[in-house]
């Protein structure tokens, strides 16, 4: 398994993985497929790139998953926090890959000198809060029935770690 960072010639499948976590629901707000200019506009919104990394992880030299590390604000006193986002293939679930990817991000995070990272998971998603959990999280927020997604209200945990920066 290999982490690196995301190329142009990434975008189909980084559409792809995404668009299949909108179709099963319960790890993103989005409620309809975005298309492949939504998502090269999404990546190209990382910048500068060596501060917003996108990176995708491959398997067999396959792209199975991807993570980025996000503005979590436009205001400038918040520069030094960074909001995580990672996204799985289904068909390589249960096999490390989220646990790989938040690992790059807590490191990554560090390197580039933030001070706080946050995430933003549905609180039904079990295996994201046990991630969040394994990597020594807090959870600081709670919102009951904070999405509509499709037919279901889902609930929503904030969830943030200090980096010791």
């Amino acid at each position: 398994m290999v982490i690196r960072d995301a190329e142009d010639s990434d975008l189909d499948d980084i559409t792809r993985i995404y668009n299949m976590a909108v179709v099963v629901g319960g790890s993103t707000a989005d409620l309809t497929p975005r298309n492949l200019d939504q998502r090269r506009e999404w990546v190209y919104s990382h910048n500068p790139r060596d501060q917003y990394p996108v990176v995708v992880i491959e398997v067999d030299g396959k792209v199975a998953g991807f993570a980025s590390l996000s503005r979590y604000h436009a205001r400038a006193g918040y520069s030094d926090i960074t909001e995580f986002s990672y996204y799985v293939d289904k068909a390589f679930s249960r096999q490390g890959l989220g646990t790989m990817l938040v690992e790059w991000l807590v490191e990554a995070a560090k390197r580039i000198g933030f001070r706080i990272a946050v995430c933003v998971v549905f609180a039904d998603n079990t295996g994201s809060t046990a991630l969040m959990h394994h990597f020594g999280f807090e959870r600081y927020g709670y919102l009951p029935k904070a999405c509509c997604n499709g037919d279901k209200l889902l609930d929503v945990a904030y969830w943030y770690k200090e980096l010791g920066n």
